[in-house]
């Protein structure tokens, strides 16, 4: 399939013009794109999830669609994770190749699920019609899943003077009980070498903003969020060893204050950072802070053409640690 980019630019202002014919009546809602901002790779949640200067992964059609220029050969990335005491289930399969000597494309597919949630809307009974008299009716309660779905369609191509820019299309499936909504989405990525060994990137996602719509006539806006981040990468030749700093400042118009690092109006700013070591491209060791300024910490395994990495993330006690397992295969 060729992909051109004045065709994935074009599907933009189409996309850009249909979000402005459709807003209407949908509002900004705080947190609205939550279940869009857990994050895909156990490589970057050791580092805290400050990815968006990497590249070389296809994980990055996430933490910036630019990074995916640098794939060398066709890469399928999985990553599966279980949270809030194993109730909550969340997959990443991720897909990319190098179309052309100056352009990449990618696909992926993310699911937040919870299933099998017990439901006992129907089996509440009262009892002479007395609303203070009730009992439960065991054989009606029955269960229903919540699951959200992104489907990402996304692009990376060489520009000027070294710049290399990405872009997603976000397709939006969120399932509750009986209800669902349908959302329509844009990323834009940049990055750039600067010298040898200093790298820099830039993400705006949900550049358009994001448009939720459920069947229950609730629209909503996700908010525009600013991911910046460099990485320097430095060689420790005595070791056969390298070392790997990263730094990411996310910047949000939501409004944000108790939960942000810093505030300023509706403008909030949050810091993630990391370090991974690497010995011989073999071994790798990760450590991170994350926006939420909790501790990281990761490992991973190089093996020919397949690389095995594990992150752990402590959260409190009441919802239960985060064990991330991710697979990325170089076909």
């Amino acid at each position: 399939m060729k992909v051109s980019t004045v065709g994935f630019i074009f599907s933009i202002i189409i996309l850009l013009a249909a979000q402005v014919v459709l807003a209407e009546g949908f509002h900004f809602r705080k947190y609205a794109g939550e279940f869009m901002e857990i994050g895909v790779d156990a490589r970057a949640q050791g580092m805290g999830g400050a990815f968006t200067a990497i590249h070389g992964d296809v994980t990055s059609v996430y933490y910036n669609p630019a990074g995916i220029f640098y794939l060398n050969n066709p890469q399928i990335s999985f990553m599966h994770t279980q949270q809030m005491i194993s109730s909550v289930n969340y997959d990443f399969l991720a897909y990319g190749r190098r179309q052309s000597e100056n352009r990449v494309i990618a696909f992926s597919l993310i699911r937040l699920g919870v299933d099998n949630i017990k439901d006992s809307r129907q089996a509440q009974i009262y009892i002479d019609k007395n609303l203070n008299d009730w009992r439960i009716n065991w054989d009606k309660i029955t269960s229903f899943n919540a699951s959200d779905y992104i489907f990402t369609f996304s692009v990376a191509q060489q520009w000027k003077k070294g710049w290399v820019w990405g872009g997603n299309l976000k397709l939006i499936r969120r399932n509750l009980a009986e209800h669902h909504a349908n959302g329509l989405g844009v990323d834009l990525g940049v990055q750039k070498h600067f010298f040898e060994n200093l790298k820099f990137g830039a993400n705006l996602r949900n550049a358009t903003t994001t448009m939720v719509a459920w069947d229950t006539g609730e629209k909503e806006l996700v908010s525009p969020a600013l991911y910046a981040g460099g990485a320097y990468l430095l060689h420790i030749n005595r070791l056969n060893s390298e070392l790997l700093p990263v730094v990411d400042i996310i910047l949000r118009a939501e409004n944000r204050r108790k939960s942000a690092l810093f505030h300023l109006s509706a403008f909030s700013f949050d810091l993630a950072a990391g370090v991974e070591y690497r010995f011989r491209r073999a071994l790798f060791l990760r450590i991170g802070m994350d926006e939420i300024q909790r501790l990281n910490l990761g490992v991973g395994i190089q093996i020919p053409h397949i690389r095995i990495d594990y992150a752990f993330a402590k959260y409190d006690t009441e919802i239960g640690n985060s064990h991330r397992i991710g697979l990325i295969i170089a076909l």
